[in-house]
């Protein structure tokens, strides 16, 4: 089998391409949505692309790990053929490298692990499949131009134990955008208060707790901030549950490349004005909530800031 198609007419339902190069897992895929969805499936990253070089998708779902081209790999071609597809990688393995580059190149909505679970298997598809339809129009339209450097340009917030980090992101980005830094997350949701940020650049840990709740918090409920996320830690399991709980824009790996750092910078402000302005796009980043605490547990800072992160004024749309 190469390519085989299944389902309704493309005006009634979704369109989702499975890819993966064992047929027992695409004969899975196709017992488990038998009529939900247009769909459509590939054994190898090469004939996806062939697929979609000649027809259109909303949710594209590829296994990681197939010989010939991986799914980031093709992830990141198949974008560049139907940027509009909602991208879902299925990995059965942890490699940091691979997360990176799904990431930066492909743009994953969600990682689902193998051997998933098939609730959320479904609720995953499902997700991405609304937000593909629900913001199509806006999703195809070019990127906007950067923001103009100057003293209105949306700064940057720099999150690190290290009170190094933001001088140097500073030097790096020069008059371009106006950095802030915070040593803590109260001091983060501080500047938040304070400051006009569109990009939030975070290590993985500020003073030893996770950002995980913190980011998640934020872009759930200013879905229009973008986050960076530094990582010098061959920590694949923290990436997931940053991208999943946080959808985080892009991960840059220390020491800090001047040119990676101005290149991620910039394109995050890009990203960040996109979704200012066209809000019907939250939906395709949105965050996949996290289980609450226990009751009896303490909870974490993060969560103990949760209600000044919903006062948060909105800059989206240029309102203050």
């Amino acid at each position: 089998m190469t390519i085989a198609t299944l389902g309704g007419t493309a005006s009634a339902k979704s369109r989702v391409l499975f890819v993966d190069d064992e047929p027992r897992v695409l004969t899975s895929m196709r017992m488990q949505f038998r009529g939900q969805y247009e769909m459509s499936f590939a054994e190898s990253g090469a004939k996806g692309l062939e697929f979609l070089g000649a027809q259109s998708v909303d949710v594209i779902v590829s296994d990681q790990r197939m010989p010939g081209m991986s799914g980031f790999e093709f992830l990141r071609a198949a974008r560049e053929l139907n940027p509009h597809a909602m991208r879902i990688l299925l990995t059965g393995y942890s490699d940091l490298n691979s997360i990176i580059g799904s990431v930066n190149e492909g743009e994953i909505f969600r990682f689902v692990s193998k051997p998933w679970d098939n609730d959320v298997l479904a609720a995953t598809v499902a997700a991405a499949a609304e937000a593909a339809k629900a913001s199509q129009a806006v999703a195809q339209q070019p990127e906007p131009p950067a923001p103009a450097p100057g003293a209105d340009a949306p700064g940057v917030l720099v999150m690190d134990d290290d009170p190094r980090v933001a001088p140097k992101i500073q030097a790096i980005l020069g008059d371009s955008y106006k950095v802030f830094g915070a040593s803590s997350m109260d001091e983060a949701v501080f500047r938040l208060e304070q400051e006009h940020i569109g990009v939030v650049i975070s290590d993985t840990r500020v003073q030893n707790h996770p950002v995980v709740s913190l980011i998640g918090t934020l872009k759930q409920h200013h879905p229009e901030l973008v986050s960076v996320i530094l990582t010098e830690r061959a920590d694949a399991g923290a990436a997931i549950e940053l991208i999943i709980q946080g959808q985080i824009y892009r991960l840059i790996t220390m020491p800090i490349e001047d040119v990676a750092c101005r290149f991620t910078v910039n394109s995050a402000h890009k990203q960040h004005q996109r979704l200012a302005q066209n809000p019907i796009l939250h939906q395709r980043y949105q965050v996949e909530r996290a289980a609450p605490p226990p009751p009896s547990a303490a909870p974490p800072p993060a969560l103990r800031l949760l209600d000044r992160i919903r006062s948060l004024r909105s800059w989206a749309g240029g309102r203050a």
